[in-house]
């Protein structure tokens, strides 16, 4: 039977090895940790901006299964959550930004969805960290695992994301800070594998040209908030903490000039385009803490000293679940890879990649994407031509964008892209309104995919 190999466990990667059952394929999925889900165990946030369309177009092709268990774990009170992005939100636009968000529970997102992998017959390898490749001119025969297994098969699907490991934090921003979701220190560090296989592939900059992109979340242990914010955040689930005259954002301004595409800034932490920025909070003062189950974290000035944070009211036995102590900050964006629009990797005729590895962040994308290089692998794998999706569509858009962005950015003056494609907010969401898919509608998106003749399109079988 056609053997599909998923190298990664993340949002991208469980969306791959579902989307190849369902095409027909056995599927081995390999993590180097011991649970699925990677950086989505912290991450919970949903729908909002452009991330909304890509749901609904997934569900109407047909691959719903993972949003489904995302739904079905999202936490209560939605319609709180909903309110509580204003008045610190309320720029133009943003009301159609943020109309449908919703956030899921990391603490029951992970098991729920091993159990949907276990549904579909997914064979999953714990602690089982892909180091090495063996090829037959263009064709992957083989990965090599870092205990010295080799794991044959027909099609190999690279989504072990952008971020780490130890070797690229230390060096580029400061040292580990043995983040709970990437576990380097147990697990080891991610592996380029489509570097390996001889993908061309580039990291993301820093201003002095370093690789890698900073990234300052601060993530708290919600149950060491004053009970006044912890009761908050269980009806809202989301708060915005005043920090002005306590602790300053400049603190470390590398942050917003590296997310000003992912969150719509200036670069200096203000509102680039009223239409399309989300969350600037160095425009309202405030640190968000977005509700995440054991965490509560968001957008804050980081790194920063735990005394200087505990002055801040509410906050005062509080205790960083990460950035470990708030020194460092952890590092993403490495070795991005060039793919084609059907998410193939040349040189490789039988690897595929999806999610962050391909420059799509967000959960959302790396789903739709996920469905798709899984769909694909299975009919490369079976001698049939990969599908490339429509521009049609935003999920085609979306990996057309990120592509021809991180191409052209891979030659600007500090040899990598400095921001990130996001579907939420910033530049793409700007495309989005440009070209009138925002904001989006069931039904808009039912004829947009009808139209292309994608409707239930995952539920076909390949083999």
């Amino acid at each position: 039977m056609t053997k599909i190999i998923v190298i990664g466990a993340g949002c991208a990667g469980i969306a791959a090895a579902v989307g190849a059952r369902k095409a027909g394929a056995e599927v081995t999925l390999l993590e180097k940790q011991d649970q699925l889900l990677g950086i989505g165990r912290i991450a919970g946030s949903m729908d909002v901006g452009g991330r909304y369309p890509l749901h609904l177009e997934i569900v109407e092709m047909g691959g719903g299964e993972v949003n489904k268990v995302l739904d079905e774990v999202s936490l209560p009170n939605t319609e709180n959550y909903r309110k509580s992005h204003y008045p610190h939100h309320s720029m133009p636009g943003s009301e159609d930004m943020t109309k449908h968000s919703w956030v899921y529970n990391v603490l029951t997102a992970e098991p729920a969805l091993r159990r949907l992998l276990d549904k579909w017959g997914v064979e999953i390898r714990w602690m089982a960290r892909a180091v090495d490749v063996a090829k037959e001119g263009n064709h992957i025969t083989k990965v090599k695992l870092a205990n010295g297994e080799w794991i044959a098969g027909d099609a190999f699907i690279d989504t072990c994301g952008s971020a780490g490991g130890m070797d690229q934090c230390t060096h580029n921003v400061g040292g580990c800070v043995m983040c709970p979701w990437m576990q380097c220190p147990t697990f080891g560090n991610r592996v380029d594998i489509s570097g390996k296989a001889g993908a061309t592939t580039v990291s993301m900059r820093q201003k002095d040209g370093r690789p890698g992109i900073k990234y300052n979340g601060l993530y708290l242990y919600k149950g060491s908030l004053s009970k006044a914010l912890q009761d908050e955040l269980d009806l809202n689930h989301q708060i915005f903490v005043p920090f002005r005259g306590i602790t300053e954002w400049d603190v470390d301004p590398e942050w917003s000039w590296g997310t000003r595409g992912q969150d719509g800034n200036d670069g200096m932490g203000h509102p680039a385009d009223p239409e399309t920025s989300w969350r600037v909070a160095p425009d309202v003062g405030r640190f968000r803490l977005l509700d995440r189950g054991i965490f509560a974290g968001g957008a804050g000035p980081s790194p920063i000293p735990l005394t200087v944070l505990r002055r801040i009211p509410g906050f005062e036995n509080v205790v960083i679940a990460g950035p470990v102590g708030g020194r460092n900050l952890w590092s993403l964006g490495h070795d991005l890879v060039f793919c084609e629009n059907n998410l193939r990797v040349p040189p490789c005729d039988n690897l595929f990649t999806a999610g962050s590895k391909a420059h799509m962040v967000d959960i959302q994308p790396g789903i739709n994407g996920g469905y798709l290089a899984g769909s694909n692998a299975v009919r490369v794998a079976v001698g049939k031509e990969p599908v490339e999706l429509p521009l049609t569509t935003v999920t085609g858009d979306i990996i057309d964008y990120s592509q021809k962005y991180l191409k052209k950015e891979a030659k600007n003056e500090y040899g990598g892209p400095t921001t990130f494609v996001s579907a939420h907010a910033g530049h793409y969401l700007r495309r989005l309104k440009d070209i009138g898919i925002h904001p989006d509608t069931p039904e808009k998106c039912k004829k947009r995919i009808a139209d292309a003749g994608l409707t239930n399109f995952f539920d076909q079988k390949v083999v």
